[in-house]
């Protein structure tokens, strides 16, 4: 049984009163929770489905998700911000039975899978935790993987109380704290952070839909209802943390220190981290993968290590092996669904890194992402990637060899410096026998067309690459994409 359920539980009987999650101002308290999870618990108790949800943040979604994770039914979260195409690829991957939806929501996925029905109705029954013989819990995560295709990462209860509970410890959550709901509930993470850590830690989750729901194109507005909430705690992107450092610095509405804010899912420029710092924000670097339940390392307000990603979690195991980041660790997968069982005791992550004398870990780059310059040097793209982004404090810049084979730069670069000169300022830069030979300038319209933005908040570099290699024939130096 997930470690969050038996929080409840006990909060259930001990402090049922207690306010949860917030949605939109408006509050629910653990007795009124805990009632609709029975709900899902009762309906679905005797059965062994693979039941999806497909909806926005919110406190329905927590709902159908602690409820279904109370019984034998395998959870499929299945991603807002997917393609139709990418929907029905997981659709027929998953074999899921049954999907729970949302209003919002509800035309897009039916005319996909018909046999979806909204969130159940309030419940006023008796919440009753399951014996734990009954509540087996697993859930397959869907991520884009690198090819697009959506790749089903199979973990069970085992692997995520691991991580939550270290998570609680790590950042000491208790009844004192308030989380942002920004990242997609269909995210590990984001379930990890705002639903199960909140339940184990006795804190609170604030649920801004309208917000969350445009989490990949954000203005600067969303900064101001997280101070009028009063968080402590936060989860970010790089590219939300850029957004958000601008408008912290500008805004007089915060009066409440955060505990911590968390930021990962790419590289973080260490401009943004030294910003952070100046403003005297106890932001702090992380890494993880989906394949190990999320979370493997994460730095401490009060030990951070800026450039790193932190030390390894209690009870995971990270080695560096020829460069590699390998994990031997309880937090790793059941396999990928639908793929032969994972049975390796070790999980050979594809990244490269640096463990330092006092166990501080440090991702450089991508194993299989080394390109051969024409010439015949080889590189790493992440090295140019940070180079320029360091340098020129940028957040999103990507290395690659387009289809000509002519080493190529592609960079998003922010409305108010739009008139940088990329192709003299990367000359002076990066090295003469690494200088790209083409440099890209991504707009936002471009970013919006074509849909760039993946689930984690970050520009699908591969979908970039294509989009560059099959739509774009003219031959130039620097283009404005």
């Amino acid at each position: 049984m997930l470690n969050s359920l038996k929080s409840l539980n006990n909060l259930y009987h001990q402090n049922p009163e207690k306010i949860i999650f917030v949605e939109d101002g408006m509050s629910i308290t653990v007795k009124e929770f805990a009632e609709q999870v029975m709900s899902y618990i009762e309906k679905h108790a005797i059965q062994q489905m693979n039941i999806g949800v497909f909806s926005n943040n919110g406190i329905q979604w927590a709902i159908a998700e602690c409820g279904l994770s109370a019984t034998r039914n395998t959870f499929i979260p299945i991603p807002r911000f997917f393609s139709d195409d990418q929907l029905v690829h997981i659709i027929k991957d998953s074999e899921v039975s049954l999907i729970y939806t949302d209003e919002a929501n509800y035309k897009r996925i039916s005319n996909l899978f018909p046999n979806t029905e909204l969130f159940l109705k309030e419940s006023k029954t008796f919440f009753k935790c399951p014996h734990e013989e009954y509540s087996k819990h697993k859930r397959i995560i869907y991520t884009s993987g690198t090819t697009g295709a959506p790749k089903g990462v199979i973990q069970t209860e085992k692997q995520i109380n691991i991580v939550c509970d270290a998570l609680v410890n790590h950042f000491n959550i208790s009844c004192n704290d308030k989380y942002f709901s920004l990242l997609p509930s269909s995210t590990l993470l984001e379930q990890i952070a705002s639903i199960h850590c909140t339940l184990i830690g006795e804190s609170c989750t604030v649920f801004h839909p309208k917000i969350s729901n445009e989490i990949f194109n954000l203005k600067s507005n969303f900064v101001d209802e997280i101070a009028k909430s009063k968080i402590s705690l936060l989860c970010l992107t790089p590219a939300l943390l850029d957004i958000f450092l601008k408008s912290y610095e500008k805004s007089s509405l915060f009066s409440y220190p955060f505990k911590a804010i968390t930021v990962g899912g790419a590289k973080t420029p260490l401009s943004l981290l030294n910003k952070a710092k100046e403003l005297k924000l106890p932001v702090v670097e992380g890494y993880g993968l989906s394949e190990c339940c999320s979370v493997l390392s994460v730095n401490h307000p009060s030990t951070n290590k800026i450039g790193t990603v932190g030390k390894v979690l209690p009870g995971m195991n990270v080695k560096i092996i020829e460069g590699e980041i390998v994990v031997s660790s309880e937090t790793l997968m059941n396999g990928y669904k639908n793929k032969e069982a994972f049975k390796d005791h070790s999980y050979h992550t594809g990244d490269l890194g640096e463990m330092d004398h006092e166990g501080y870990l440090t991702v450089i780059g991508r194993k299989d992402e080394v390109i051969a310059l024409k010439n015949g040097r080889n590189i790493n793209p992440s090295w140019i990637e940070n180079l320029v982004s360091k340098n020129l404090n940028l957040t999103d810049v990507f290395a690659f060899n387009n289809i000509h084979n002519e080493f190529s730069l592609a960079v998003r670069i922010p409305e108010e410096r739009s008139s940088l000169n990329l192709k003299s300022l990367v000359s002076e830069i990066v090295p003469e026998y690494a200088r790209p030979e083409r440099i890209y300038s991504i707009q936002p319209d471009f970013i919006m067309n074509n849909t760039l933005i993946n689930s984690s908040g970050k520009i699908d570099k591969f979908k970039l690459q294509k989009i560059i290699n099959t739509k774009l024939t003219e031959r130039s130096d620097h283009e404005v994409l």
